[in-house]
């Protein structure tokens, strides 16, 4: 009997080790993240601004760890030939020294925003207003996009990173894969964490330049042109999301495809 009596007190402890282990696993904070997308103007073989965005939050309700990979998978179709986008290269050297003044405007690609969450005292959310995406030089045959960001207050950060840009095919769509830099907050203090972006790739709101017998004429490019079939269920993204503390997410999201006129 005391024998039995044993067995069942190890048994309980067991269960309860097993059951704390549990719950302290469960109570693990991670990452989730919403994607948002959006094609500019939305109709089949149109040249288009592609939209997209995300948000960023922790299942625990604290501040999220800071980003640094993205892999966004466009829908497969969309035709890279057509566009006159990034006419001209920006180096990052000189992004990098001289902000948008360092290159010509010719070499923009789109722009956006973010929100960034400073994980110390109080924390709250701050804007980075300006986002820009330029043309860099190519890489084995890739378009590279540099991403400039500009903030002021309350953290004053200018950052370049690069995506690079593989192309997809009428079978396999392509993808937009980006290296996303840490971003300082104090001096000697943790990173900010990016809890949102909206940013586009395309020509809406973008304006160009060129010579024409002595005259400077502003012109409009043209963007990536979607197929001319919508596939079932529309147009399908998909990101996978990767943080600092080795933990990832992904996300899926789709653009309807266009009323028949």
């Amino acid at each position: 009997m005391v024998r039995l009596r044993a067995i069942a007190a190890v048994l309980v402890i067991s269960a309860t080790v097993c059951a704390a282990m549990s719950m302290a696993q469960a109570s693990i904070a991670a990452e989730r993240v919403t994607l948002q997308t959006s094609l500019s103007p939305d109709r089949l073989g149109a040249s288009t601004t592609i939209g997209f965005g995300f948000q960023i939050s922790s299942t625990d309700g604290g501040v999220p760890a800071p980003l640094d990979a993205i892999d966004l998978h466009l829908p497969k179709g969309i035709n890279y030939l057509t566009t006159t986008l990034g006419l001209a290269i920006c180096q990052p050297a000189a992004l990098a020294a001289r902000g948008l003044a360092g290159c010509s405007p010719n070499s923009r690609l789109g722009f956006g925003s973010a929100y960034v969450e400073v994980p110390f005292g109080q924390s709250s959310a701050y804007e980075i207003p300006n986002i820009q995406a330029l043309m860099g030089p190519p890489h084995d045959g890739n378009v590279v996009v540099l991403f400039y960001a500009d903030g002021r207050e309350p953290v004053s950060a200018q950052l370049v990173f690069t995506g690079e840009l593989i192309e997809g095919s009428n079978s396999i769509g392509g993808s937009l894969t980006a290296a996303v830099p840490l971003i300082p907050s104090i001096t000697a203090g943790p990173p900010v964490s990016i809890v949102s972006v909206h940013t586009t790739i395309g020509p809406q709101h973008l304006t160009y330049y060129r010579h024409i017998h002595g005259r400077t004429v502003s012109f409009h490019p043209l963007g990536v042109s979607l197929p001319l079939h919508c596939p079932r269920g529309g147009f399908p993204f998909s990101a996978t999301f990767g943080f600092t503390d080795g933990s990832s997410a992904s996300a899926t999201s789709a653009v309807p495809c266009p009323r028949s006129r």
